[in-house]
């Protein structure tokens, strides 16, 4: 699965879980402010016909009070749908180098994060597992001798590397965690405008 798949899986499975959270966000607001309307009612019933006016304004005021919790429900069921769709993305990083399609996807963050930093030599810091990966990379990749070479530095990462020029002074961090994290703002405004445009608070209407 690459970099690109991996957004894509997160896009669809907030769709999933966002639709499971604000459906049962949607039934609560719903009971919420069918509460409300038994006691405006109820209310109504008990007073008498010279303070309907008094009675109306009473009314209104449950009404008002229970959209305004209603829309807490939807709010806080958004949040909480956004925060275990980016847990659900966690696990699933801190498991890719057990992905099929793994070594692909480091050679991709490598050449991305040799092509950022912009420089003629570059030394790769990777975690102990991917020494081998990076060794096979630099084969591959680089046509002069010392052009890309493998640091002496080890990181602790779930997959991805850290390019740097030599001596580490300047350096492109494209590890999983650190792309996940420059991707995480944005993709979380996406998962919010696919799950939410349609919306509206619950109940606010």
């Amino acid at each position: 699965m690459s970099v690109e798949k991996i957004e894509q899986r997160i896009l669809s499975d907030a769709k999933t879980e966002a639709d499971r959270i604000l459906k049962k966000a949607g039934e609560e607001a719903g009971l919420v402010i069918e509460k409300a309307r038994k006691e405006a009612e109820k209310q109504g019933r008990q007073v008498r016909t010279g303070e309907e006016e008094k009675t109306a304004q009473a009314c209104a005021q449950i009404l008002s009070q229970s959209r305004i919790e209603a829309r807490k429900i939807s709010r806080s069921a958004r949040e909480k749908a956004i925060k275990e769709v980016f847990e659900r993305a966690k696990v699933e990083i801190g498991k890719i180098r057990e992905n099929p399609r793994y070594p692909d996807i480091f050679f991709r963050l490598a050449s991305e994060g040799i092509r950022i930093l912009g420089h003629d030599r570059v030394e790769l810091e990777v975690h102990p597992a991917d020494r081998p990966l990076a060794e096979k990379f630099i084969s591959k990749w680089c046509e002069n001798p010392g052009e890309c070479t493998l640091s002496i530095r080890t990181i602790m990462t779930n997959g991805g590397v850290i390019v740097s020029v030599p001596g580490g002074t300047v350096k492109v961090n494209n590890t999983v965690e650190a792309r996940f994290e420059r991707m995480e703002r944005e993709i979380a405004a996406r998962v919010a405008r696919i799950l939410f445009q349609e919306g509206g608070d619950t109940g606010g209407r």
